[in-house]
């Protein structure tokens, strides 16, 4: 099993200029103290959407889009896929906001909750996860193909450049490993996000090197049969 020292060593290295942590803490905040799918609410939802795929930054860019102030702070915002951009809809749709209220409050169950989460997007169970976190972050951790190729890794199983979670199922593992780690560990679901983040991130580029060393001496071996 990973170690303390481990998580918080990746967490050290987390790129927090690419993923404002103000950024995220200060709209998931709003988020908490709504109370109705007003503007207000869609606003914060989109906002944490965008940063979670990595559309939210403090340098201007040819690709910005919008820009938003945070305490007296500019983050600009690039445009995203047409895929992502039809989830942030689904996802602003008045009925899915009150869900994601009512599952806050505790007056929807998870069990009903993420049945609103998973029809956002049938393209991936990441942006739905996401969604569920958005409401109960300290429930709930983030999960994105680069945490979940840590956690394969540390069931002992092969993990190559595509592996991905695909299942509701698979979110759960993670969660249930995220609160061992937390009961154990005495680490936030943020630390180990920020730390399996970082480690996945270098796992995912050891594995494309591998698969790259592998293919290419396939193709050389290729040209020695020719």
């Amino acid at each position: 099993m990973i170690t303390k020292q481990e998580i918080i060593t990746a967490f050290n290295q987390y790129d927090s200029t690419k993923y404002s942590e103000e950024f995220y803490e200060y709209f998931l905040h709003k988020v908490y103290k709504s109370i109705e799918p007003d503007e207000n609410l869609k606003d914060c939802v989109k906002y944490l959407i965008l940063w979670f795929l990595g559309k939210v930054t403090t340098i201007k860019a040819e690709a910005s889009v919008d820009r938003v102030f945070v305490k007296d702070k500019i983050y600009y915002l690039s445009r995203t896929t047409p895929n992502n951009d039809n989830a942030i809809e689904k996802a602003l749709d008045e009925a899915h906001l009150w869900a994601g209220l009512s599952f806050k409050n505790n007056h929807l169950p998870y069990e009903n909750f993420i049945k609103y989460a998973n029809n956002i997007t049938k393209n991936s169970i990441i942006l739905p996860s996401f969604y569920v976190h958005i409401f109960k972050p300290n429930d709930y951790p983030i999960m994105n193909d680069k945490v979940w190729k840590v956690y394969v890794e540390l069931t002992n199983k092969s993990v190559y450049l595509n592996t991905k979670p695909t299942l509701w199922s698979h979110y759960h593992q993670y969660c249930s490993l995220c609160s061992y780690l937390r009961k154990t560990h005495g680490l936030t679901f943020r630390e180990i996000d920020k730390g399996f983040f970082v480690l996945g991130n270098q796992l995912k580029n050891k594995v494309r090197d591998e698969e790259e060393t592998i293919s290419n001496q396939l193709t050389f071996d290729g040209m020695d049969t020719i």
